[in-house]
């Protein structure tokens, strides 16, 4: 457990006054139960893996965030988060 200041955006003691206590687990993915294992793979096989071999919906395309190290289209707006403000 850790404390998180959103004022000064710094880790802290948990405790202290003006924390955000997170009680984070760094191994957890390595730890799902065996079913929802199954039934990510299951959902990921039927319902993901298609698009990847031909999309031809464009679901992987507008999923897509960046390609090629440039922003797609339809994530322009996140510009200002990308270049910190500054044009490129």
């Amino acid at each position: 457990m850790y404390g998180y200041d959103p004022q000064t955006e710094s880790e802290v003691n948990f405790d202290n006054e003006n924390s955000i206590t997170v009680m984070a687990v760094d191994n957890l993915p390595c730890e799902l139960p065996k079913d929802a294992s199954e039934d990510f793979g299951r959902e990921f096989i039927n319902k993901v893996l298609p698009h990847l071999i031909n999309d031809k919906d464009g679901i992987i395309e507008r999923a897509t965030i960046c390609k090629n190290g440039k922003l797609m289209p339809l994530y322009e707006y996140l510009r200002d988060y990308v270049s910190g403000g500054k044009e490129e």
